[in-house]
C-alpha cells in the first residue's frame, strides 16, 4: 500500500510538470517566430536580400520543381534589382533566339511595402525596366518564406515559391 502511495505521489508530480513545460514550449515557440518575423521584416527593410527560387506555378500549368534549374531575385542598397529566372509559360514579344528566361537589371521603381503584425506577413512591391518592364510582387512569411509573382508586358504572368535570405557577399 506504501509503494502504490508513492506511484501516485511521482505521477501527479510528474504529471503537473509536463503541463508545465508544454505551457513554457507554446509560449517560446510564439517568441521564436516573433523574433524570426522582426528579424525577416529587418532584412527587407535593409534592402539587401536575395530571393532563391524552388518552385516555378506558369499560368494555367502545372508546378514545376526547380532544383536543378533554380533562379534568383536580388534587391540591392543602391535601389537596384537584378533578376535570372528560369520562365514556362506564354511569351507574346521576344526577340528571337533570346535565351527565355526572365533576366533584368534596373533601377526600382515605385517600391511599396506593409508588415501586417498580427498575421506575421510582409507585402512587398516594385516594379523594374529593362528590355521590359516588370511587375514584381512578394508575399513574405514571418520566416522568410515567400512568394514571388511577376507580370510582364511581354509574357504571361508567372509565380514562384522560394525563400528570402541575405546575399553572400560578392
Amino acid at each position: 500500500m506504501k509503494h502504490s502511495a508513492i506511484l501516485i505521489m511521482v505521477f501527479v508530480f510528474l504529471s503537473g510538470n509536463i503541463t508545465f513545460v508544454s505551457g513554457q514550449d507554446k509560449k517560446t515557440r510564439e517568441e521564436k517566430r516573433q523574433e524570426k518575423f522582426e528579424e525577416t521584416v529587418q532584412l527587407i527593410e535593409s534592402m539587401n536580400f536575395i530571393f532563391e527560387a524552388d518552385r516555378a506555378f506558369p499560368q494555367g500549368g502545372a508546378s514545376i520543381d526547380l532544383t536543378t534549374n533554380y533562379g534568383f531575385l536580388k534587391v540591392k542598397k543602391d535601389s537596384t534589382a537584378v533578376g535570372d529566372l528560369p520562365f514556362f509559360g506564354r511569351a507574346f514579344s521576344v526577340d528571337y533566339g533570346g535565351n527565355g528566361g526572365i533576366e533584368f537589371t534596373g533601377a526600382i521603381e515605385e517600391l511599396d511595402y506593409s508588415v501586417n503584425k498580427e498575421k506575421k506577413r510582409i507585402s512587398y512591391s516594385f516594379k523594374v525596366k529593362d528590355d521590359d518592364y516588370y511587375q514584381i510582387h512578394f508575399d513574405i512569411s514571418y520566416d522568410g518564406d515567400a512568394s514571388l509573382n511577376v507580370v510582364s508586358q511581354n509574357r504571361s504572368s508567372i509565380r514562384y515559391n522560394g525563400d528570402i535570405s541575405v546575399p553572400e557577399e560578392e
